[in-house]
């Protein structure tokens, strides 16, 4: 596979990228709150701005989408949505690395959270050696280890 680059999502509150969410992140959602399509919508509009939306892209194949956000010395990934086609071959593994390429570029570690009932997701953190740093019901919410535990605390 090619490189893979992220691309802005013109639109990332349209249906298709609404229907591509949904398909990665159905069945967590679903156990857990129950899915309820008016109510993810509007949840993706009010807690994700539009810049923090890209398609993970190898040459002109689109893999999925991702959302993060810069803060501090972080990127904190929202989302990674790996197309339904492409799932279980080591895509989501090779967005993540990109990511991290990305992150090691800016001076930045990369945070996340997961449900804990994806069971698929949890296994491709922990394999990259993500770290547990907070627990919480349905979550687990993990941090990169790397960039930034050389850093200082006068830096």
């Amino acid at each position: 596979m090619t490189a893979i680059r992220f691309d802005p999502i013109a639109d990332p509150y349209s249906d298709n990228v609404f229907q591509r969410i949904k398909s990665g992140l159905y069945t967590s959602v679903d156990t857990v709150f129950g899915w309820k399509d008016d109510f993810q919508r509007q949840r993706i509009k009010d807690e994700y701005r539009a810049e923090w939306f890209y398609w993970a892209m190898a040459e002109d194949q689109c893999l999925g989408l991702v959302c993060f956000k810069p803060y501090d010395h972080a990127l904190h990934l929202h989302l990674i949505i790996v197309d339904a086609a492409l799932r279980g071959q080591g895509v989501g593994k090779k967005i993540m690395q990109a990511i991290h390429h990305r992150a090691d570029a800016e001076a930045r570690t990369v945070t996340l959270s997961c449900f804990r009932c994806n069971t698929p997701a949890l296994h491709l953190y922990q394999s990259l050696g993500y770290e547990i740093t907070s627990e919480e019901p349905e979550f687990l919410l993990f941090r990169r280890p790397g960039i930034m535990d050389s850093k200082t605390d006068t830096e």
